[in-house]
């Protein structure tokens, strides 16, 4: 793909979400006033900006692989629609729902740890990206792949799933409700289930996958699973 497409993909992809996430945050809110949803939402836009504006300069076939394959594996389909659903509909949409009705609270410093929580998931993502340029939106093994077991991957061997759990459990946080923890656990499961696929094809396909399961025994957390 051509540079300058990449960019307006890129952009418009970036901004169509961005704009979603808004909408969903302070319709559900039914206020501009939510101040919670302002910190997640600012914090979301300036983490993914970042990323992507270092990796379109750094590793631009990694940002091609983040937005433009489409998954195959049924498994993986579904899980991918699973997740767009639990986190937009339940993780996001339920705490700002929750802000409307006064349903539940937290207190700020809470809600601050959570937005911090889901930077620092972020920067997991980001230590990821750094060193796996075969990190696809889609399961696939691509021409030239390798197993990767530098920086987070010598520690878990899904370190991008580790990252994605903490933004996960941080975002109701950082919202102020505990309701989107229900979604939350429901979406890990769904990412539980998907590493459990990814890795039957990887061992399958990739080789010397196998070999670096034998070295690397947590999946994603480190000495827990």
């Amino acid at each position: 793909m051509k540079k300058s497409t990449l960019y307006r993909w890129t952009a418009l992809s970036t901004a169509s979400f961005f704009a979603v996430l808004f909408c969903i945050i302070f319709c559900a809110a039914g206020s501009l006033a939510f101040w919670n949803g302002w910190m997640y939402w600012l914090v979301f836009c300036v983490s993914t900006t970042l990323i992507t504006i270092y990796f379109l300069q750094n590793d631009p076939a990694l940002i091609e692989r983040r937005i433009c394959p489409v998954e195959t594996r049924p498994v993986q389909r579904i899980g991918q629609s699973a997740a767009a659903i639990l986190f937009l509909g339940g993780t996001v949409f339920l705490p700002s729902l929750a802000y409307r009705f006064g349903w539940s609270s937290l207190p700020p410093w809470i809600s601050i740890f959570g937005a911090v929580a889901a930077a620092a998931g972020f920067a997991v993502v980001f230590l990821v990206f750094n060193v796996n340029s075969f990190a696809s939106r889609a399961v696939e093994h691509m021409a030239g792949q390798q197993v990767i077991s530098a920086g987070p991957y010598s520690v878990v061997r899904h370190p991008m799933y580790s990252g994605a759990v903490l933004v996960i459990f941080a975002t109701p946080l950082a919202l102020g409700s505990l309701f989107g923890l229900i979604p939350a656990a429901l979406l890990v499961l769904v990412i539980l289930l998907r590493i459990y696929d990814e890795e039957k094809m990887l061992k399958s396909e990739l080789t010397g996958y196998q070999e670096y399961c034998e070295k690397i025994k947590f999946k994603l957390v480190p000495y827990v699973w």
